[in-house]
């Protein structure tokens, strides 16, 4: 459902959207009048293609015949010419990735972050903000957290490793028990040199962005199922200019991030869900 909701920003920036599935065209014909879905759902009988491109997920055996013919989850991009120009797979079938973090990520679209939880805090020479790439978490969806700081004109940081002496810059995040949170990912910096050390600095200045993947594994339906995720966010940092190294700080936030619920199958004869809000895209 996250990838028709986003649909018209996928449409906007020109990228056309697909989903390929083992599911025969009724079952798909069935899940996309249910939950409204207007883009292609395309039919790989026998899982030809998904063999064909080595994502078939070979964990689970063809014994197992509810799930056999599944792949591993994951998104192609496809430029005009037919050639693949980026790809990501996740080895467990049910974690997902959130569409924002494919705008973003794969396409370099920036997402509106405008409902999505989000916190600001001031630091000495920068201000810091969180954004979640998508309003809730949703069980086993992928969701990156940018931790954004703006350094103030002049001022830069370190991106790690540093010697004995100087703080790198760290972002941390913790949660209860469910909250699984992977190492951040913290943009390239440029070489730089203090007077006096025989050793060059990797440092950061302007925008600096840091994405930390989180995952939510507390299932909707579990009988004391959340609703809002705490999130403790920590940033470590010290600031410097071209002659002077500031005092070590730490910026401290806390964000409550709603839950979501998963669209599951409707029982039989059931009603269908309300369409999607707006007009669907043309074409």
């Amino acid at each position: 459902m996250q990838l028709q909701q986003n649909l018209p920003t996928f449409t906007a920036a020109g990228i056309k959207v697909f989903a390929i599935s083992y599911d025969p065209v009724e079952v798909l014909a069935k899940f996309a009048g249910e939950f409204g879905i207007t883009y292609p759902l395309l039919y790989d009988q026998g899982s030809v293609v998904m063999k064909r491109y080595g994502i078939l997920n070979t964990m689970i055996r063809p014994e197992e015949t509810e799930y056999y013919g599944l792949p591993y989850p994951g998104t192609y991009a496809v430029g005009e010419d037919g050639r693949v120009t980026e790809k990501s797979f996740f080895r467990y079938y049910r974690v997902r990735p959130s569409a924002q973090s494919m705008l973003k990520d794969m396409f370099d679209v920036d997402f509106d972050a405008g409902g999505d939880p989000h916190v600001e805090a001031a630091g000495e020479g920068v201000q810091v903000s969180a954004v979640l790439a998508s309003d809730a978490l949703l069980f086993m969806q992928r969701d990156p957290l940018y931790v954004r700081l703006a350094l103030d004109p002049g001022l830069h940081i370190y991106r790690g490793p540093v010697p004995e002496g100087f703080v790198a810059t760290e972002v941390t995040v913790t949660g209860p028990d469910g909250l699984v949170v992977d190492a951040p990912v913290t943009p390239e910096g440029h070489p730089f040199r203090v007077q006096g050390i025989p050793h060059d600095f990797e440092v950061l200045d302007g925008n600096v962005e840091i994405e930390v993947p989180i995952s939510w594994t507390q299932p909707d339906n579990a009988p004391d199922a959340a609703t809002h995720v705490p999130l403790e966010i920590t940033v470590r940092y010290q600031a410097c200019d071209e002659q002077q190294c500031f005092i070590p700080r730490t910026v401290a936030m806390h964000l409550d991030v709603p839950v979501g619920r998963l669209f599951r199958a409707m029982p039989a004869g059931a009603p269908p869900p309300p369409p999607p809000s707006g007009d669907p895209p043309k074409g």
